[in-house]
Protein backbone atom coordinates (compact mmCIF):
# COMPACT_ATOMS: atom_id res chain seq x y z
CA UNK A 1 0.00 0.00 0.00
CA UNK A 2 1.17 3.64 -0.53
CA UNK A 3 0.19 6.72 -0.88
CA UNK A 4 -1.22 8.06 -4.30
CA UNK A 5 -0.80 11.36 -4.74
CA UNK A 6 1.05 14.82 -3.04
CA UNK A 7 3.96 15.46 -0.97
CA UNK A 8 4.09 12.07 0.05
CA UNK A 9 3.29 10.14 -3.29
CA UNK A 10 4.98 6.81 -3.13
CA UNK A 11 5.70 6.72 0.30
CA UNK A 12 4.80 3.15 1.03
CA UNK A 13 2.76 2.23 4.27
CA UNK A 14 3.42 -1.04 6.66
CA UNK A 15 0.10 -2.71 6.96
CA UNK A 16 -0.82 -4.57 10.34
CA UNK A 17 -2.32 -7.46 10.20
CA UNK A 18 -5.32 -8.56 7.98
CA UNK A 19 -7.22 -10.16 10.48
CA UNK A 20 -6.96 -7.29 12.60
CA UNK A 21 -7.66 -4.53 10.15
CA UNK A 22 -8.93 -4.18 6.43
CA UNK A 23 -6.89 -1.91 4.80
CA UNK A 24 -8.49 0.52 1.85
CA UNK A 25 -7.62 -0.65 -1.24
CA UNK A 26 -5.60 1.81 -3.35
CA UNK A 27 -8.38 1.92 -6.35
CA UNK A 28 -11.30 2.16 -3.92
CA UNK A 29 -8.83 5.90 -2.02
CA UNK A 30 -8.00 6.97 -5.56
CA UNK A 31 -11.68 6.72 -6.83
CA UNK A 32 -12.65 8.32 -3.50
CA UNK A 33 -9.81 11.67 -4.05
CA UNK A 34 -11.10 11.82 -7.31
CA UNK A 35 -14.59 12.50 -6.41
CA UNK A 36 -14.04 14.53 -3.71
CA UNK A 37 -11.52 16.49 -6.07
CA UNK A 38 -13.91 16.57 -8.86
CA UNK A 39 -17.39 16.02 -7.72
CA UNK A 40 -19.46 19.54 -8.36
CA UNK A 41 -21.88 17.16 -5.70
CA UNK A 42 -19.32 17.39 -3.18
CA UNK A 43 -17.84 20.93 -3.63
CA UNK A 44 -14.79 19.80 -1.27
CA UNK A 45 -11.66 21.06 -1.05
CA UNK A 46 -8.92 18.63 0.58
CA UNK A 47 -6.06 22.03 0.60
CA UNK A 48 -6.47 23.18 4.34
CA UNK A 49 -8.72 21.01 5.63
CA UNK A 50 -9.34 19.38 8.71
CA UNK A 51 -10.05 15.15 8.96
CA UNK A 52 -11.07 13.06 11.81
CA UNK A 53 -10.35 9.60 10.82
CA UNK A 54 -12.29 7.19 12.78
CA UNK A 55 -11.21 3.28 13.12
CA UNK A 56 -8.00 4.79 11.23
CA UNK A 57 -6.07 1.51 10.90
CA UNK A 58 -2.61 2.20 9.21
CA UNK A 59 -3.59 5.78 8.42
CA UNK A 60 -3.93 5.22 4.70
CA UNK A 61 -6.90 7.66 4.89
CA UNK A 62 -5.53 10.27 6.98
CA UNK A 63 -2.10 10.09 5.41
CA UNK A 64 -2.82 10.54 2.26
CA UNK A 65 -5.23 13.53 3.25
CA UNK A 66 -2.01 15.38 4.95
CA UNK A 67 0.28 14.58 1.33
CA UNK A 68 -2.46 16.43 -0.32
CA UNK A 69 -2.97 19.28 1.69
CA UNK A 70 -5.07 19.49 4.60
CA UNK A 71 -4.12 21.52 7.69
CA UNK A 72 -5.07 18.10 10.61
CA UNK A 73 -5.93 14.95 10.68
CA UNK A 74 -7.46 13.58 14.02
CA UNK A 75 -7.09 9.60 13.90
CA UNK A 76 -9.03 6.96 16.15
CA UNK A 77 -8.03 3.63 16.86
CA UNK A 78 -8.43 1.80 19.76
CA UNK A 79 -5.93 -1.06 19.03
CA UNK A 80 -2.87 -0.65 20.69
CA UNK A 81 -0.87 -2.53 17.95
CA UNK A 82 -1.97 -1.20 15.03
CA UNK A 83 -1.84 2.47 16.71
CA UNK A 84 2.20 1.59 16.48
CA UNK A 85 1.97 0.70 13.08
CA UNK A 86 0.24 4.27 12.48
CA UNK A 87 3.05 6.18 14.11
CA UNK A 88 5.34 4.38 12.09
CA UNK A 89 3.65 5.32 9.13
CA UNK A 90 3.23 9.28 9.98
CA UNK A 91 7.23 9.28 11.03
CA UNK A 92 9.58 11.08 8.84
CA UNK A 93 7.51 12.74 6.55
CA UNK A 94 5.12 14.60 8.79
CA UNK A 95 4.92 17.23 11.09
CA UNK A 96 3.75 16.53 14.48
CA UNK A 97 1.64 19.07 14.89
CA UNK A 98 -0.91 18.12 11.43
CA UNK A 99 -2.01 15.28 13.39
CA UNK A 100 -3.81 14.03 16.68
CA UNK A 101 -3.77 10.03 17.75
CA UNK A 102 -6.28 8.84 20.00
CA UNK A 103 -5.68 5.46 21.29
CA UNK A 104 -9.78 4.58 22.05
CA UNK A 105 -12.44 3.30 21.23
CA UNK A 106 -14.28 6.10 19.11
CA UNK A 107 -18.00 5.25 20.70
CA UNK A 108 -17.07 5.54 24.45
CA UNK A 109 -14.64 8.49 23.94
CA UNK A 110 -14.94 12.35 25.40
CA UNK A 111 -15.31 13.63 21.67
CA UNK A 112 -16.55 17.09 23.06
CA UNK A 113 -12.72 17.76 25.28
CA UNK A 114 -10.57 15.63 22.39
CA UNK A 115 -11.92 17.51 19.55
CA UNK A 116 -12.15 21.34 19.48
CA UNK A 117 -11.42 22.31 15.56
CA UNK A 118 -14.12 22.50 13.15
CA UNK A 119 -14.65 18.99 11.17
CA UNK A 120 -14.12 19.63 7.23
CA UNK A 121 -14.45 15.46 6.20
CA UNK A 122 -15.21 12.71 8.40
CA UNK A 123 -13.96 9.03 7.25
CA UNK A 124 -15.73 6.13 9.09
CA UNK A 125 -14.18 2.54 7.95
CA UNK A 126 -14.43 -0.31 10.58
CA UNK A 127 -14.15 -3.12 10.02
CA UNK A 128 -16.59 -4.89 8.08
CA UNK A 129 -17.74 -7.41 10.43
CA UNK A 130 -19.03 -4.04 12.84
CA UNK A 131 -22.61 -3.55 13.57
CA UNK A 132 -22.54 -0.62 15.52
CA UNK A 133 -23.13 2.14 12.82
CA UNK A 134 -25.90 3.73 15.12
CA UNK A 135 -23.83 3.84 18.06
CA UNK A 136 -21.40 5.77 15.99
CA UNK A 137 -23.82 8.40 14.77
CA UNK A 138 -25.22 9.00 18.28
CA UNK A 139 -21.90 9.26 19.18
CA UNK A 140 -20.87 12.08 16.17
CA UNK A 141 -24.20 14.29 17.75
CA UNK A 142 -21.23 15.23 19.94
CA UNK A 143 -19.85 17.31 17.77
CA UNK A 144 -22.79 18.97 15.95
CA UNK A 145 -21.83 21.92 15.67
CA UNK A 146 -18.00 21.06 14.52
CA UNK A 147 -19.12 18.55 12.15
CA UNK A 148 -22.34 20.37 10.49
CA UNK A 149 -21.17 21.53 7.27
CA UNK A 150 -19.14 18.38 7.09
CA UNK A 151 -18.71 16.12 4.30
CA UNK A 152 -19.40 12.41 5.72
CA UNK A 153 -17.80 9.25 4.09
CA UNK A 154 -18.86 5.85 5.12
CA UNK A 155 -17.14 2.94 3.62
CA UNK A 156 -18.44 -0.40 4.54
CA UNK A 157 -19.76 -4.22 3.63
CA UNK A 158 -22.41 -4.64 1.09
CA UNK A 159 -24.28 -6.88 3.14
CA UNK A 160 -24.50 -4.39 5.75
CA UNK A 161 -28.20 -3.59 5.90
CA UNK A 162 -27.46 -0.65 8.17
CA UNK A 163 -30.39 2.34 7.00
CA UNK A 164 -27.57 5.01 6.54
CA UNK A 165 -30.40 7.68 5.61
CA UNK A 166 -32.19 7.65 8.91
CA UNK A 167 -28.59 9.70 9.85
CA UNK A 168 -27.67 11.35 6.50
CA UNK A 169 -28.59 12.89 3.35
CA UNK A 170 -26.41 10.80 0.95
CA UNK A 171 -25.19 13.00 -1.72
CA UNK A 172 -23.20 9.98 -3.53
CA UNK A 173 -23.36 6.25 -3.39
CA UNK A 174 -20.61 4.15 -5.35
CA UNK A 175 -20.13 0.21 -5.33
CA UNK A 176 -16.64 -1.61 -5.59
CA UNK A 177 -17.50 -5.15 -5.22
CA UNK A 178 -17.74 -6.08 -1.87
CA UNK A 179 -17.18 -2.78 -0.33
CA UNK A 180 -19.69 0.50 -0.84
CA UNK A 181 -19.11 4.21 -0.01
CA UNK A 182 -21.15 6.94 0.44
CA UNK A 183 -20.63 10.69 0.82
CA UNK A 184 -22.91 12.29 2.75
CA UNK A 185 -24.03 15.13 5.14
CA UNK A 186 -25.11 14.95 8.57
CA UNK A 187 -28.95 15.09 9.18
CA UNK A 188 -29.70 17.85 11.58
Amino acid sequence: MRIISGNFKKKKLILPDPKVTRPLRDYIKESLFNLLAHSKLLNFKISQSTILDIFSGSGSFGIECLSRGSSKVFFIEKEKKIIEILKKNLQNDILDDNYKIFNQDFTNMNLKNSVKDKIDLVFIDPPFKFNFFKEIFIKLKDLSEQIAQSIIIVHYENKNNFVFDKYLNIIIKKNYGRSVIIFAKIKN
